[in-house]
């Protein structure tokens, strides 16, 4: 390459009008490569090497074809007769001057001084300089640092990893460092090379770059980032067995004996691995997988297990604190007042590997939020409606931890101990409140339909909610998951919720809820959703549903899909006649999706709790149409489930279904006889089951028709697009979410070597008790009877507004924002302690929904002094949080800093 391109340069510098000249290059007289070359111009070049003046003149007078002739020699140039240079190129021997050829290459006209100081360098940047040459610079001087930083990003293959040499760092170091066959590729390099390539980059990034040369240098270069996390484990804790173990790993390092670099170079291993494990592509996250690996061979190798229980990124170290989370599972199980599980459950969060291990995490999480329900005062349900409604408030978030519990845990005993006992002491007290929810169902169904109060029932969700929608011209999507429950409705809302804003549609007081209806009984697909859509309690099937759509029940060419006509063919993700009633004037389209119904049958729900969207079926791009089309999203479902859990079967003749009998027979634990105006069989009759680990028929993963709050508690979700600027009447954003109990109340305090500190007293949860004597009283939502704020609080939103800091702040927005709205933004997110939906504070201020991420902004330039976050958008911006101790000392309010 270095000679092809002093060829080129001679010949383009130089034209002397011969179009296949003879050019003498000093050089030694060997050339083990193809005698031919081919020049940038297309002309062919012979290379020939002369070792003697007699050789190089055999070759002037020899007869040749039309090309280039390069003749090697080592023979100085006044040794050739006067007669030889006259017919030689230039009439001169040619020299190959390295540093020109290099500064050549990149465009430069001159080297660094401190470049050609680097002696060894001018023929590596020959050797490799890529087949499209160096790139070209702007510069005359081609500097030290730019021409190694090159050449180092050729040897170290950044090229083939996507990378160049802008990229090369301490970081990319070590990741070549694992690279298959990078350590031992540079071992191939000329010593000179080696030592000088090293020098500089160890010049350019310190302690990670010495320490890994160190290694390389002793033959253990590839298990560099191994060794560096081995060593982030091993250099911060001074227990005997570390220090023993420091001493092995040093005779890795060959003579470095240096403890800075150690630390220096361990930190960054750490930070790469913990790069490669958060990657998007699946292979790099395989490599970050298998250093960890051998990084805990290395421990065991060094005898050093014990020593790495804090690393912040073994698996050495998460394990541990899974037995500390573990431990104090069980602790908050039998002394509620200890604070280490809080401090647990978020040391194992901070772990680097939680991440990769969100699926453990998860369910840790969800044990940890049964612990806290359990240490909350549950008051039995007092109706029908109080049952149905804390179910979907509540009960089914317990559900859906239950179900992330149960899923359990693969490798830790501790950990499978501690979910055991959690589960089976949450499912016991879930199974008393069904017992007693049951007793109320029995009493309700014989009191028929015509006491219910405001309580939604499955047959009146039409007449009710959907009818309004149509009289005022609102298209409404209306989509049935077929036995969908309260748990699964919990992740699907959250989910929804990212893109759209959920509505309560009788929300009479302006303060919104998730709603719930009572299904029919039994709780069968073929009364409940027969029952919703006839809006009448009956018994029926697919043609009978599709005849009311027909007949014009629920509007002129509303139209119904179930499962069949609802699928497309081939590259469709839903019929196009589904598409077109969607985009189209229909004022309802109702679609049936039962892919959580079948789950129940097919064993879905036994591998993995919790759904998400994607899960089912088209609704994701169903939603999208509806989205594009501006309808009014209502998604619902006939009856709720329950899942297999090592149930009991109770042999039952007279078994109707999984979950109910219709015999005469006395009524056995765990059942209810149900009768009257609301029970769609034979003689208005039935036994139902309502312990959920009972069933009359063969195992399936799940099951419906009985009399459990899961089952007979359906969920209603209703969403608006953000953009929707005047909601239907009597719609309002739900306000309240989660339980209070489903996070925890305070940040916890970090947690040192050991979960062992003195705990702190807590105070008890208490679920308000229900109260009112009517079997169909509908208690008031769980977000009104929240905790007053803290004494001095109902006056801050006052002394707020008289600081003259706000009369600033107000004068300077662009668009003047009414002092009443601002009062009752402030009252409300102090009300809330600090966090509500976006949707909610523009509404209990005043303004519709739509404008909400405006009203906050608006809000931010009021309050965010100097940018301090006192208000800032959360959750993909559809969530407010206050930061009250900020928003004293920025104001100097009461409670504040003076």
């Amino acid at each position: 390459m270095a000679l092809r391109q002093k060829v080129t340069q001679q010949l383009d510098r130089h034209r002397t009008g011969e179009a296949h000249p003879v050019i003498v290059v000093r050089a030694e007289p060997a050339w083990p490569h193809d005698p031919t070359m081919v020049l940038p111009d297309g002309r062919r070049a012979r290379i020939e090497p002369c070792v003697s003046p007699l050789a190089v003149w055999e070759h002037l007078v020899a007869d040749r074809d039309d090309e280039v002739l390069v003749l090697l020699t080592d023979v100085p140039e006044s040794v050739l007769h006067h007669g030889v240079r006259s017919r030689i190129f230039r009439e001169r021997v040619i020299t190959v001057e390295p540093w020109d050829l290099v500064v050549d290459a990149f465009g430069a006209q001159l080297p660094d001084p401190a470049l050609e100081r680097e002696s060894w360098a001018g023929v590596a940047l020959l050797d490799a300089m890529p087949a499209a040459g160096w790139p070209k610079l702007t510069t005359a001087v081609l500097t030290r640092d730019v021409a190694l930083r090159h050449l180092a990003a050729v040897r170290l293959g950044l090229g083939r990893r996507g990378e160049d040499p802008d990229d090369l760092d301490a970081a990319t170091l070590l990741r070549w460092s694992a690279q298959p066959g990078g350590v031992a590729a540079y071992g191939l390099l000329r010593e000179e090379e080696q030592d000088g390539l090293s020098r500089w980059l160890v010049e350019q990034f310190g302690r990670p770059a010495k320490a890994l040369f160190a290694l390389t240098a002793a033959g253990r270069g590839s298990e560099a980032l191994p060794l560096g996390l081995v060593c982030d484990a091993l250099w911060s804790t001074e227990s005997a067995e570390a220090v023993r173990a420091q001493g092995r790993v040093d005779q890795y390092f060959g003579s470095l004996n240096d403890d800075a670099t150690v630390r220096g170079f361990a930190e960054a291993a750490v930070q790469v691995v913990d790069g490669l494990l958060a990657a998007a592509d699946a292979d790099v996250r395989r490599q970050g997988h298998a250093v960890l690996d051998r990084a805990e061979e290395l421990l065991v190798q060094f005898n050093a297990a014990g020593s790495a229980g804090h690393s912040s990124i073994l698996r050495t170290g998460f394990n541990q604190r899974i037995g500390v989370a573990a431990r104090a599972l069980l602790g908050g199980l039998h002394d509620a007042a200890d604070t280490a599980l809080e401090r647990a459950v978020e040391h194992l969060a901070e772990h680097r590997l939680a991440g990769s291990e969100s699926v453990r995490l998860t369910r840790i999480r969800m044990a940890q939020r049964l612990v806290r329900w359990l240490d909350t005062d549950v008051a039995p349900p007092e109706s029908v409606a109080d049952g149905v409604d804390r179910q979907i408030a509540e009960w089914g978030w317990v559900d859906l931890a239950l179900h992330h519990v149960w899923a359990g845990e693969d490798a830790h005993p501790e950990l499978q101990q501690a979910f055991r006992q959690i589960h089976d002491r949450a499912q016991a007290r879930r199974r008393e409140l069904d017992g007693a929810f049951a007793r109320r169902l029995g009493a309700w169904a014989t009191a028929g339909p015509g006491n219910d109060g405001d309580l939604l029932t499955v047959e009146n969700l039409l007449p009710r909610v959907v009818e309004p929608l149509i009289r005022a011209d609102r298209p409404v999507l209306l989509v049935v998951l077929d036995g969908m429950s309260a748990a699964v409705a919990v992740q699907l809302a959250d989910e929804l919720s990212q893109h759209w804003i959920e509505y309560d549609p009788l929300a009479r007081a302006g303060t919104g809820r998730r709603r719930s209806l009572v299904a029919a009984i039994p709780t069968l697909t073929a009364v409940c959703r027969t029952s919703l859509f006839a809006g009448a309690l009956r018994s029926g099937s697919q043609e009978h549903e599709k005849k009311l759509f027909a007949d014009g029940r629920w509007g002129k060419d509303s139209r119904i899909f179930h499962k069949g006509p609802a699928r497309g063919g081939a590259g469709e993700v839903f019929a196009g006649e589904l598409a077109a009633a969607v985009a189209g004037p229909a004022p309802v389209v109702a679609v049936v999706i039962n892919t959580v119904d079948e789950s129940l049958a097919h064993g879905r729900e036994g591998d993995e709790a919790g759904w998400q969207l994607d899960d089912l079926g088209f609704l994701r791009s169903l939603l999208d149409q509806a989205r594009s089309s501006g309808r009014a999203i209502l998604v619902t479902s006939d009856h709720g489930h329950v899942l297999e859990r090592g149930g009991q079967h109770v042999k039952a003749p007279d078994a109707a279904s999984a979950r109910h009998r219709t015999g005469p027979g006395p009524v056995a634990p765990g059942e209810i006889e149900l009768n009257g105006p609301r029970v769609v069989a034979d003689g208005r009759r039935i036994i139902a089951l309502w312990d959920p680990l009972m069933r009359y028929r063969p195992s399936k993963a799940g099951y419906h028709g009985g009399a459990s709050l899961a089952e007979v508690t359906i969920p209603l979700l209703a969403f608006l697009l953000p953009n929707v600027v005047e909601p239907p009447a009597g719609w309002a954003p739900v306000e309240a979410r989660q339980p209070e109990w489903w996070q925890a109340s305070a940040p916890a305090t970090p947690l040192a070597t050991s979960v062992t500190s003195a705990p702190a007293p807590r105070t008890r949860r208490k679920t308000p008790a229900v109260t009112g004597d009517a079997l169909f009283d509908v208690p008031e939502a769980t977000s009104a009877t929240a905790a007053a704020p803290p004494a001095g609080e109902g006056d801050l939103v006052a002394a707020l507004l008289a600081t003259e800091l706000f009369e600033a702040q107000h004068g300077l927005t662009p668009r003047r924002v009414d002092r009443r709205k601002i009062e009752a933004a402030m009252d409300a997110l102090v009300d809330a302690k600090g966090v509500l939906p976006a949707a909610v504070l523009a509404q209990r201020a005043g303004e519709v929904p739509a404008r909400a991420t405006g009203f906050v902004n608006a809000l931010q330039r009021i309050f965010n002094v100097d940018n301090y976050p006192v208000l800032s958008l959360t959750d993909n911006a559809r969530t407010v949080r206050l930061d009250l101790g900020l928003l004293r000392e920025q104001f100097r309010l009461p409670g504040g800093p003076s």
